[in-house]
């Protein structure tokens, strides 16, 4: 069973070694913003807000349609002035009240038909339409906003993974070399044994360790596993990688006031608001321009016509005014309704000012902490490590117990581990606080 064990652990390093491709942390952000599925929806919102610009911009041009109509009634349309005729050759002694022609006309004949071009320009709205235009050069500034965040979480969220990968990668690489001192301890103990140094229940607690160091590295294997597969998740391309990128700890860090300063200046969903606060401002303009009248020119002009009344093809061209004199108070109400999102997002700005503060007082405490505990535990490992060339001496003299050598070696590789996930901490918290300050690109120029 051992021998099987040992077995599936070597073919699944030899599998590891040939499928694993070297991977960066840029390299790794660059695979993500070019398969990543948000980072084109978040292109395509930004490329669909450009297009609704250039509609509203169409507003302030003259619309000019083609139309065309035909229309059947069940009859002419006639005026009958004979009879007038009639009594006015009378009244003129005339012979004959023919002489004066026929007096009953034709205004429009049953069928008629005509086409031709209309146009409508507005002049004047009272601002609705630099309104409407501003709005939606705002919602276009919005996505681009809704971009940049989306590009910055995901980097905060490569940076969780990626790390967390490499804390797993250097994981199975400590309870690698604590299964090879255990094997080591293992071969000491069995010569310290035949020599008549030890007794062979030292032998039997080196071998349970060997057991113990096998289970835990193939557990820690599985782990790597599945770290492995929630990097390939956010990458959205399958594979194995070796990440070549270190843990890093930034020199000459900020201060908690300058890291606040620059999230509550740029934290994105803060620019969000803001250029929402713009739009409720614009919306306030356009719903005021409803009390102004409304201006346009008007044209039409007849090209082709059948039976058309009057005037053969003609021409017209006006001005229209309109003006909403009474709509049930529904002008004043939606003024009031803008004026209150507007209030309505100005506390949100500065309850999210509040809470971003917090929350970055928050990671920086976090990153002070992982970087003590790094600092601290970079003298725990050198006692350790002299704590396990003491217990090594004194059992190859018969001084000490084959569980004081376990229990030294299992307490380094213990203090290891727990650098390790120091450095995973902190490379993913100050990804979170340079999320926040909208710093993002700088902590990938900081990874190698």
């Amino acid at each position: 069973m051992k021998l099987l064990i040992r077995l599936i652990i070597i073919l699944s390093g030899i599998h590891c070694l040939q499928a694993q491709t070297a991977l960066s942390f840029s390299e790794a952000r660059e695979i993500m913003m070019n398969k990543n599925i948000q980072v084109k929806i978040n292109d395509k919102k930004i490329e669909t807000s450009h297009y609704k610009i250039k509609v509203t911009e169409g507003l302030m041009y003259p619309q000019i349609k083609a139309f065309g109509t035909a229309t059947y009634m069940d009859k002419d349309s006639k005026i009958f002035l004979n009879d007038k005729r009639d009594g006015l050759a009378t009244l003129l002694n005339l012979s004959s009240p023919s002489v004066l022609g026929n007096w009953d006309f034709t205004l429009q004949k049953r069928d008629m038909e005509f086409g031709g071009l209309s146009m409508s320009w507005p002049i004047y709205t009272g601002g609705k339409i630099k309104s409407a235009i501003h709005i939606a050069k705002l919602n276009e500034e919005v996505a681009k906003v809704d971009k940049s965040s989306s590009e910055q979480n995901l980097i905060s969220e490569l940076a969780e993974r990626y790390f967390n990968t490499k804390l797993a990668e250097e994981a199975v690489g400590v309870k690698e070399d604590v299964l090879n001192v255990m094997n080591v301890h293992l071969t000491n103990s069995l010569k310290l044994e035949r020599n008549g140094i030890i007794a062979g229940v030292e032998v039997l607690q080196a071998k349970v360790a060997v057991a113990e160091a096998e289970r835990q590295l193939l557990a820690s294997k599985k782990d790597l596993q599945l770290a492995r597969t929630a990097l390939s998740a956010t990458l959205e391309q399958e594979g194995e990688f070796s990440l070549t990128s270190p843990f890093f700890l930034k020199e000459n860090i900020d201060s908690l006031k300058g890291y606040k300063e620059k999230a509550v200046a740029n934290y994105m969903q803060i620019q969000k608001l803001k250029l929402f606060e713009k739009i409720a401002e614009e919306s306030i303009n356009a719903e005021k321009a409803n009390y102004l009248p409304n201006v346009l020119i008007t044209g039409q002009k007849i090209i082709a016509s059948h039976n058309y009344p009057l005037i053969k093809n003609p021409l017209t061209v006006g001005i229209a005014v309109t003006y909403d004199i009474f709509d049930g108070f529904a002008r004043k109400n939606k003024i009031l309704v803008a004026k209150n999102e507007k209030e309505s997002i100005a506390l949100s700005i500065e309850k999210l000012q509040t809470d971003i503060r917090t929350y970055i007082e928050k990671l920086y405490n976090e990153l002070n902490k992982s970087n003590e505990q790094i600092l601290a535990l970079n003298q725990s490992i050198k006692l350790a490590e002299e704590l396990v060339r003491i217990r090594k001496a004194s059992y190859a003299e018969g001084m000490s117990t084959s569980t004081d050598v376990i229990d030294a070696e299992l307490y380094l590789s213990g203090k290891k581990i727990e650098q390790l996930k120091a450095y995973a901490s902190y490379d993913t918290n100050l990804a979170k606080l340079f999320e926040v300050c909208n710093m993002s690109e700088d902590y990938v120029q900081n990874t190698k």
